[in-house]
């Protein structure tokens, strides 16, 4: 199976990290059809988001460890360039250009505001539930 070049966006991360359904991650990335593309601004809001207090009883700090394990394992850092402003919710372009300067198969997301777009250049945007069915 062809590698997929790969976005989650931080509400998939800490979903993954609420639910603990991290097992579903690790199969993927492990199995090497999966590279997560990150870039700098998507690092800095999951850290940002995973701090918030709402969250704090939900995971501990070794459960972000292990997630920034993996990225570090499995993901490419993108440095981004492009300005893309397509996105009803301004705070979401910055995944879009990372779509398009990381050349992202896909984008998966829970926000309807990204997902409404469906595309962006070549990159998919998609749910979790979408992803896993077309792997």
């Amino acid at each position: 199976m062809k590698n997929r070049r790969v976005i989650l966006d931080t509400n998939l991360w800490i979903s993954f990290l609420i639910s603990k359904r991290q097992k579903e991650l690790d199969i993927l990335l492990e199995s090497g059809v999966v590279t997560l593309i990150f870039s700098q601004e998507l690092l800095e809001e999951f850290l940002e988001v995973s701090e918030r207090p709402k969250f704090k009883r939900f995971f501990k700090k070794s459960d972000i460890k292990a997630l920034l394990n993996q990225i570090e394992t499995f993901g490419e850092l993108i440095r981004v360039e492009s300005k893309i402003n397509e996105c009803r919710d301004p705070k979401d372009n910055f995944l879009l250009s990372l779509s398009v300067d990381g050349k992202a198969d896909f984008l998966v997301t829970g926000d309807s505001d990204l997902l409404v777009l469906g595309k962006i250049e070549k990159t998919k945007i998609v749910t979790w539930a979408e992803f896993i069915s077309q792997e």
